[in-house]
């Protein structure tokens, strides 16, 4: 076991990086990172299998959830079921960061919609 600092620092896109956690801790029953999301949203997707946590860190977000849309501000948290159609938007001014817990691990479980 040991202790990591959650910071996103791997680019994904000019607005968004990432941490993950489970590379670095080496867990094998669940993904877990952590997101910075500078302004926008992330794509529209959903995941057959998997179930997520989203749990944010800093910041304000939307998100959009079988056509719902849920306001997050800091230490809120949202499940969002397996083959639910979500997308995460900043709201804010300033950084998104947020957690994110999703189980069972499945590689390539995300379907853009």
């Amino acid at each position: 076991m040991k202790v990591v600092r959650a910071v996103p620092t791997q680019p994904v896109s000019e607005q968004l990086s990432v941490q993950r956690l489970s590379d670095a801790l080496g867990t094998e029953k669940m993904h877990a990172n952590v997101w910075t999301l500078a302004e926008g949203s992330m794509m529209k997707h959903l995941h057959h299998e998997q179930e997520e946590l989203y749990l944010v860190f800093e910041g304000i977000a939307e998100m959009e959830v079988d056509g719902i849309t849920y306001e997050l501000r800091e230490r809120d948290v949202l499940a969002v079921p397996a083959g639910a159609t979500h997308q995460m938007s900043n709201a804010g001014e300033g950084p998104l960061t947020f957690f994110v817990v999703s189980a069972p691990p499945v590689s390539g479980d995300a379907e853009r919609v």
